[in-house]
């Protein structure tokens, strides 16, 4: 389920927030309430508290994630 979305920042109270995709909710069964682990340094992370990363996992992701950047840039370069 490789998708890319854009979404706005938005103020909550003294902070700000941004909406999860409802099909990754979904798919996790994920619901107002629920934790997640979040890591971030140049990129954000999140990942259902219960879900186990591993290197292999990680790298196809990734690999999938730079697809969808080229897919982007090749079609802004067609524009």
């Amino acid at each position: 389920m490789p998708a890319k979305i854009q979404r706005k920042i938005l103020r909550s109270g003294d902070s700000k927030t941004a909406a999860l995709p409802p099909d990754w909710l979904r798919i996790f069964n994920l619901d107002v309430g629920d934790d997640i682990d979040i890591f971030y340094n140049s990129i954000v992370i999140v990942k259902p508290k219960d879900f186990k990363l591993d290197p292999d996992f990680l790298k196809k992701e990734f690999a999938l994630i730079m697809e969808l950047e080229q897919k982007k840039e090749k079609e802004e370069e067609k524009e």
